[in-house]
């Protein structure tokens, strides 16, 4: 590699005999970067992992690579801020991410071209600062197995961390698509779990899987996967729920979901999975106030397009997947706005025990051709109402919330079954407001978001629902 090095006379003998030590030290010891034990090492580097050609003994170069993520890992080597590892076309194993930094960014990465193939990918507690971008994580596609646990998940005291622009999902469509009930229970998971605090989940692509994005708590005093970031991120093809939060101070924004089958794992017959777009509960005993919580933008449609051919999208007759849910209670300072939900289940809003929260511009209609659809805003399990809550500019089937106390209603509109009248295309699932829709103009700025669901700017004076026209 050639170097150029501009400096003045005085300096220059210095220099060059600087840049002679550095140069046969990397040279004595190539995998000093990555373990740490050099002066070098806290400069950035670029690795190269190549699970066809690499060895565990290389020293990680473009033309020596590592063999697979998961060795890597497990040989026990260190990373400094702005390091890059490329992977390269193949089986990675099941890394487990591991080693922590205060500061900046280290990035595991596709290398341009390829889509390395992960069986399980696991941020370890104390993994902090580390950033996925561009895998595959699928068992079927990564070495022909199953697992019905986390695809992707991080653990408490995993900090920091990404896992952005990537695919995540039990198997392949074309597996998916031969599969029958019984297949699924034994098959899929959930895509990704998040435990530990401060993470993201951006603008990945999740498929057959039986759970989406989950956050969850680890105590009853609420500690978790606080301060996580869910952003942009499609979820298609799944059994249970899309998307969970059960902590306070998560953000859920501009994601999406659709095509939710109706799987019922054996014994459960009678009493089939609890199915949801979103859905927030404790499950755990405590009234702790989940709060904080933002909901923005997401899209939430229960089916469209051609099913798989094995599986239905309904059971005994009935489709079962329900919308946006907050079910126990006390929920306290959340933000609900800019949602499009449309599922065949009259609860497609249900939120018991919501306090001092925003409502506002969300489109809540029926799937075609179900009729009920609703925006309920109800008591808590133990039967204290909801209260302090503002609903505006919300477009829906119906609204449900005579039980709430102390609440601000206005400019909402109650569509009834005049879909024809607001949306561009209401039985192909199009839900933006067609030429001439009373929608237009009929809202408020007043606690209103000034983009709409597609990001777009709103002007004033601001349309009713999700979609500014």
């Amino acid at each position: 590699m050639a170097v150029t090095v501009s400096i003045s006379r005085t300096t220059r003998r210095t220099a060059l005999l600087t840049c002679a030590v550095l140069v046969l030290g990397f040279q004595a010891d190539p995998t000093a970067f990555g373990t740490g034990t050099s002066p070098a090492a806290t400069a950035a580097a670029a690795y190269y992992v190549d699970p066809a050609v690499g060895s565990a003994s290389n020293p990680g170069t473009a033309d020596r690579p590592w063999r697979t993520l998961q060795e890597v890992f497990a040989s026990g080597k260190t990373f400094a801020a702005g390091d890059i590892i490329y992977l390269r076309n193949g089986n990675h194993g099941s890394p487990v991410i591991t080693g922590g930094i205060a500061s900046g960014v280290r990035t595991i990465k596709a290398a341009p071209g390829a889509t390395p193939r992960m069986k399980t990918l696991r941020f370890a507690s104390g993994a902090t600062r580390w950033t996925v971008d561009g895998v595959l994580v699928s068992p079927q596609e990564a070495d022909g197995t199953y697992t019905t646990g986390n695809l992707v998940q991080f653990d408490a005291g995993a900090t920091h961390d990404v896992l952005q622009n990537s695919q995540v999902r039990a198997a392949s469509d074309a597996s998916a698509d031969t599969w029958y009930n019984n297949d699924w229970v034994g098959r899929s998971g959930t895509a990704v779990l998040v435990v530990g605090a401060n993470n993201q989940v951006l603008d990945n692509r999740i498929r057959n899987v039986r759970n989406g994005v989950m956050l969850e708590r680890t105590s009853q005093a609420g500690a978790g996967a606080t301060g996580a970031v869910v952003r942009g991120n499609s979820v298609n093809h799944f059994w249970e729920d899309a998307f969970r939060c059960k902590i306070s101070g998560c953000l859920f924004e501009y994601n999406s979901a659709v095509n939710s089958y109706a799987v019922v794992p054996a014994g459960t017959e009678a009493d089939p999975p609890h199915r949801d777009m979103f859905q927030s509960y404790r499950g755990d005993g405590s009234f702790t106030p989940v709060t904080d919580v933002v909901l923005r933008g997401n899209v939430f449609i229960s089916r469209t397009g051609t099913r798989y051919a094995k599986i239905p999208f309904q059971y005994n007759g009935k489709y079962t997947i329900q919308g946006i849910g907050a079910f126990d209670g006390p929920y306290r300072n959340w933000t609900i706005e800019n949602n499009v939900v449309q599922v065949e289940v009259g609860l497609a809003m249900g939120l018991y025990g919501m306090n001092d929260s925003r409502i506002v511009n969300n489109t809540v209609v029926p799937r075609y051709p179900a009729t009920d659809s609703e925006i309920r805003l109800t008591n808590q399990k133990d039967g204290t109402p909801s209260n302090g809550d503002i609903i505006r500019n919300n477009l829906a089937r119906t609204f449900n919330t005579g039980a709430a106390t102390n609440t601000q209603h206005s400019n909402n509109i109650t569509v009834g079954t005049a879909y024809s009248t607001y949306f561009v295309d209401h039985p192909a699932g199009n839900l933006h407001l067609k030429p001439g829709s009373p929608a237009i103009g009929a809202g408020t700025t007043r606690e209103a978001p000034t983009l709409d669901a597609d990001r777009k700017q709103r002007s004033n004076p601001f349309d009713v629902g999700a979609y500014e026209y």
